[in-house]
């Protein structure tokens, strides 16, 4: 089996589109959304027409948490406040009530899915949880491997000699080890974090057990101009330049 993982589109469609065109000629049997699908980016009604239309399973996001909760909405800065106000507006009842039946998390096999971090967090980040903890997460999951997003980083986390490692993950194809249990972070789709600004995502291929990171270039300027145009905060159009 072969699964595409994506995570935190934030609104961006253009992004979208070119990483399912990818995955599209990438063989996949099935792709996972985790979460922050909407928030800072121009399109959230766009975006979450086409998760719907691609029948594409996504776990709740920080950003729907916020849209949904006003006391967790008050805790974000101003700047993703505002974005996140204006993609509220601009959704449909149908997209609403899509985003309040969204789960924490869910398993599908081996494999687990959680936006912020395992078993069930929406808003913790990956950086932030200690090793012991970490460790002792890996040590009691059911699953082999844990799919995360919320940071926009790539990483991988396993046990290694009873410590924590922890690195970044790179560009290409990561070889798996039967013996370990991981935690992975697959990057956005549409926010960048890095000098890098193409849109990224993550294959697992079950049968070669391997990481496969994929970079898909696009155009962000209809993106960029859509976020002016809206008034939305521009230190979002400036991560996609």
């Amino acid at each position: 089996m072969r699964i595409a993982v994506i995570s935190d589109i934030h609104s961006n469609a253009d992004a979208l589109d070119a990483v399912l065109k990818d995955i599209d000629v990438s063989l996949v049997d099935g792709i996972m959304s985790l979460g922050d699908n909407i928030g800072y980016g121009p399109d959230p009604e766009s975006v979450i027409r086409k998760i719907r239309e691609r029948e594409v399973p996504s776990v709740l996001g920080n950003h729907e948490l916020a849209a949904l909760d006003q006391s967790y909405l008050s805790c974000l800065n101003p700047h993703a406040r505002k974005a996140l106000l204006k993609n509220f507006s601009m959704m449909s009842e149908e997209s609403i009530n899509y985003i309040k039946r969204l789960k924490s998390h869910f398993q599908i096999g081996n494999f687990y899915f959680v936006h912020g971090f395992p078993p069930d967090a929406v808003t913790t980040y990956f950086y932030f949880v200690k090793d012991d903890s970490m460790m002792s997460i890996l040590n009691h999951m059911t699953s082999r491997v844990c799919f995360i997003g919320h940071t926009h980083d790539l990483n991988i986390a396993y046990i290694g000699q009873d410590k924590m490692i922890r690195k970044s993950l790179g560009k290409g194809i990561t070889y798996l080890d039967d013996s370990r249990k991981y935690i992975v972070n697959v990057g956005s789709v549409g926010q960048p974090r890095c000098s890098d600004k193409s849109a990224k995502y993550v294959i697992l291929d079950e049968e070669k057990n391997t990481l496969e990171v994929r970079s898909v270039l696009y155009d962000p300027s209809n993106t960029v101009q859509r976020i002016q145009e809206l008034g939305l905060p521009y230190q979002y159009a400036e991560r996609l330049l």
